[in-house]
Formats: C-alpha cells, sequence, structure tokens
C-alpha cells in the first residue's frame, strides 16, 4: 500500500475514533463514517469491507500506542520487576483512561468479544516480545535464571495470556473490584521470584 492509500486510511481511522465514541459501535453505520471523514462510501469501502474492519483497525490504533508507549518505559538499566510492573501498570492506565473516554468502548467489547480476540491474537506478538526482552535483559543481570530461548518464549506468552486474562475480568466482566496495580504487581513479583 502507497503512502498515499495509507494516509486515507488514517484519516478514515481518526474520524472513526469521533464516531464511535459518540455513538458507540452498535449505532455507527457505515455512512456515518463516510460522513465524519469527508470521503464518499465508495471510497471507505475501497479500504474497509464493513464497520466492523473500520472497529478493527481502531481498536489496534489504539492498542499499538498502548505497545509504544511501553517500548518506551521498559528499559535494560531497569529491573524485571519495574519493567514488568511499569509494562502492566501503563496498560491498566490506558485501558481504564480509554474505556472512560469510550463510553460506549466497553459494552461494544463485551457485546463483540471476538473483536477483541482477534485483535489481541494480531499484535499480541509485540506484547510478547517486549516481555522476552525483559526476560533477556533479567537474565543477563542475573536477576533471574538462565532459561532456554523456547522456555523464555513460554513464559513471555504465558505472562501476555495471565495478564491479557487479568484485563479481561477487570474491564469487561468487572470482576476484579480491588485494586488491579496492587493485583497485578503481585502477579509480577510471584513470576519472577518463582524464576530466581
Amino acid at each position: 500500500m502507497n503512502s498515499k492509500e495509507e494516509f486515507v486510511k488514517s484519516q478514515i481511522i481518526a474520524s472513526s475514533r469521533e464516531v464511535f465514541k459518540k455513538l458507540g459501535y452498535a449505532k455507527v453505520t457505515m455512512d456515518d463514517i463516510a460522513k465524519a471523514s469527508g470521503k464518499g462510501r465508495s471510497t471507505l469501502y475501497y479500504y474497509y469491507k464493513n464497520k466492523r474492519d473500520v472497529f478493527e483497525a481502531f481498536v489496534k490504533e489504539e492498542y499499538n500506542e498502548i505497545i509504544e508507549k511501553a517500548q518506551q518505559k521498559v528499559s535494560k538499566e531497569r529491573t524485571i520487576n519495574e519493567n514488568l510492573f511499569d509494562y502492566n501498570q501503563l496498560k491498566l492506565s490506558f485501558l481504564a483512561k480509554k474505556t472512560a473516554e469510550y463510553k460506549h468502548l466497553l459494552s461494544d467489547l463485551k457485546e463483540n468479544e471476538d473483536i477483541l480476540t482477534k485483535v489481541f491474537l494480531q499484535i499480541r506478538n509485540a506484547d510478547i516480545k517486549l516481555v522476552e526482552n525483559c526476560l533477556t535483559w533479567a537474565m543477563e543481570k542475573n536477576e533471574i535464571q538462565q532459561i532456554s530461548k523456547t522456555d523464555q518464549e513460554f513464559l513471555a506468552l504465558a505472562i501476555i495470556t495471565a495478564t491479557g486474562s487479568l484485563e479481561k475480568e477487570m474491564f469487561l466482566y468487572d470482576s476484579i473490584k480491588d485494586d488491579m496495580f496492587d493485583r497485578l504487581h503481585w502477579i509480577s513479583d510471584l513470576l519472577i521470584k518463582g524464576l530466581q
């Protein structure tokens, strides 16, 4: 895709952000998105086959923002506890901010959880790579015991799966009422102690 097409797609997603914020997924139509973006319907359908595609692209872009901020936050100089805790805290804070900003978002995702699952599966590799880096740095500094590359990849996947499941419990199912930061910090500590 050339830069003009990428620009048009980014305009559509930026415009859809406001429409989804105002109306929520269920009430938004492709006409609403076309009007908000100042594009014709044919242009919209050239890039996205339906509002679900637009919504998926919107959710993916929002989540990528979390990953970018997290990548800036973690570093080799910090401990594994600091990296994992700050990474999880950043994600939770961002999710809390977005759910407050997009009041329809939680109900949209609850009703269309398959969208969240699909997007999560597409972008979790960036999460996994970030955690793998944290584990590598921790092994280099002897903060944790040495593990094989295969075990490291599995552990990163397990950490992302566990924290992702907790995020769903907190935000989608509202089943964790206590301080979510304390809960995630406790889990991070537990994982790290098991690796020392």
